[in-house]
């Protein structure tokens, strides 16, 4: 019997991906083995040396093994191609000597492979900043197969860095245009959000069959980035006999803002000429002259009218700026759309009204609802980083004194906040004065899915057990003036675990105390493990004071 494709991990040639073999068509002899389905996994890179190895890792201990690798570099700088060459000479590399954005790069994969290598059953389209379980692949082909009229499809998409918390379920949109992931941020477990027909899913980690590709063309190049996969999605339901489906089973670990960092200015100007674009596209032209005057209400008399009573003349013109762009591509867009009659001759009536259903009537992003407060600010663009080593640590803004042990939510950026697994520490500046004063040991935490935990802190070597209750809090704890005296700096130890303490409440310090920066290295039965026993704390601030600092939470503490 023939393969579609050769199986990667036993026939490796020189050429890079498989050649694809003749099939016997069986269709007509039901007692005839069915054939695997062939698949080509598509990763987008572009500068993203520090996460490739660890997602083709990932890819090559799939459980299922009919599938081929080939990588689409964006005129990377930092050397991906010249790693990926030397590191994993059974993945082929497409170079694009320009960068043309996301959906380009997919689409000059899709039609190269489809030129060279004739039939593939499967398209995957993956980031390359994932670690896929190993069975990611085999639940999603085994749903896929399961449903023929699923033609797009992705599985549970968890944050690396925190993965008892999710990342996407499936994409919502709502009347504006915005887009957010289903279920962000709820707790994995508590999350009973079944298999099945989704508005969108995310380009991150997708499988898509040929035949959507056959129906309905291939990824909009116009948006750069963002968007893309929403865009096409829609016009799977529209104008194909295909669904988008969400699949529980398949799981991958997203190292959240890897690529692009959480709301960049680069990022907030992509996305949201994206949003405009996409509603342009997308929106019935009836109802797009409904929906635009109260774009631009929002727009003017709650966004820039925002920025212009806080004198930021520079974001004020680039929003509008923004909005220039909508307003210019408003009748070329919607032109064209009339031109070509807006594909009626193509519409499914009953997968379109099915679609429409499933987009929020809101004009707010209703994603963000559950997300805590400190996670919320890391969204948005208001942060500085000020200062050096101080005797007040505020998470994301004055990092200077942090030391092992502590992780971010995300790979790039500063956000508001860290957390640590079992053990971590910093070192503070001693805010000593002499007897005459009463000090303080502050900590403004997040606990996010406890009613209370158990902490110990030591303070140069001298243990303070703290009942962290739920929710956001701050906890004060009196330090004996003879703790602090001669000594220039402060250490400070944080751990769940009395194991690291010996019978003084002194601690021990052992090998695998601290988590450091390994995550990556970790085979995933070992990183599953870490998944267990992953605590929910959130430390937003740890500060040393006296009685008379005006950073004192006295009314958040009974002093």
């Amino acid at each position: 019997m023939t393969t579609k494709f050769k199986n990667i991990s036993s026939n490796i040639n020189n050429t890079g991906i498989n050649k694809v073999l003749d099939v016997n068509d069986n269709s007509k002899n039901p007692n005839a083995s069915k054939v695997p389905p062939s698949v080509l996994l598509i990763i987008i890179n572009y500068n993203g040396i520090n996460y490739i190895g660890e997602c083709l890792d990932s890819i090559y201990n799939q459980t299922y093994k009919e599938f081929s690798v080939l990588v689409v570099d964006n005129n990377s700088k930092d050397g991906s191609v010249s790693f990926i060459k030397e590191n994993y000479p059974q993945c082929e590399v497409l170079i694009n000597w320009r960068n043309k954005g996301y959906g380009d790069a997919f689409n000059k994969a899709v039609r190269y492979a489809l030129k060279k290598y004739g039939n593939i059953d499967y398209f995957g389209i993956l980031n390359n900043d994932l670690r896929l379980d190993e069975k990611w692949l085999e639940n999603l082909i085994s749903y896929g197969e399961k449903k023929p009229d699923c033609g797009i499809l992705a599985g549970k998409m968890l944050i690396y860095y925190w993965p008892k918390y999710i990342n996407s379920t499936g994409g919502l949109v709502n009347y504006f245009g915005s887009g957010w992931d289903r279920d962000f941020f709820e707790i994995d477990e508590e999350c009973h959000t079944e298999s099945g027909e989704v508005l969108s899913v995310s380009g991150g980690a997708a499988l898509i069959k040929k035949g959507v590709f056959d129906a309905v063309g291939f990824f909009e190049s116009k948006y750069f980035m963002y968007y893309e996969d929403i865009d096409f999605c829609f016009r799977t339901w529209k104008f194909s006999d295909y669904t988008v489906d969400y699949v529980k089973e398949a799981l991958v670990y997203h190292k959240f803002s890897a690529s692009s960092g959480v709301m960049s200015l680069k990022k907030h100007f992509y996305l949201k000429r994206a949003r405009f674009i996409f509603i342009l596209r997308n929106y019935p032209i009836g109802f797009l002259v409904k929906i635009i005057p109260e774009i631009t209400k929002y727009e003017f008399g709650f966004v820039m009218k925002d920025l212009l009573v806080r004198y930021d003349f520079i974001n004020f013109f680039r929003e509008f700026y923004i909005y220039l762009i909508f307003l210019a591509k408003l009748p070329l867009i919607l032109g064209k759309r009339l031109i070509k009659k807006d594909n009626r001759d193509k519409l499914r009536i009953e997968k379109a009204r099915k679609m429409w259903a499933m987009v929020s009537t809101t004009t707010t992003n209703s994603g963000r609802k559950y997300i805590p407060m400190q996670y919320l600010d890391m969204l948005w663009n208001r942060f500085e980083k000020y200062g050096g080593k101080t005797n007040r640590i505020i998470m994301g803004i004055n990092d200077r004194g942090i030391g092992r042990g502590w992780k971010s939510l995300i790979t790039k950026g500063y956000p508001r906040g860290r957390f640590f697994f079992n053990y971590a520490d910093l070192v503070l500046e001693n805010p000593y004065r002499g007897d005459n004063y009463k000090y303080y040991f502050q900590l403004q935490y997040f606990l996010y899915d406890k009613k209370e935990q158990d902490l110990f802190v030591i303070i140069e070597g001298n243990n303070f057990n703290l009942k962290l209750q739920e929710r956001m809090h701050t906890a004060v704890i009196e330090i004996p003036c003879e703790i602090l005296k001669g000594q220039k700096e402060i250490s400070v130890i944080f751990t769940f675990n009395s194991d690291f303490l010996n019978d003084k409440n002194e601690p021990v310090y052992k090998d695998d105390a601290y988590l450091e920066g390994n995550m990556e290295k970790m085979n995933n039965i070992v990183f599953n493990e870490y998944v267990k026993n992953f605590n929910d704390l959130f430390v937003i601030e740890v500060a040393l004071l006296s009685e008379d600092s005006q950073y004192l939470r006295r009314e958040l503490a009974e002093l």
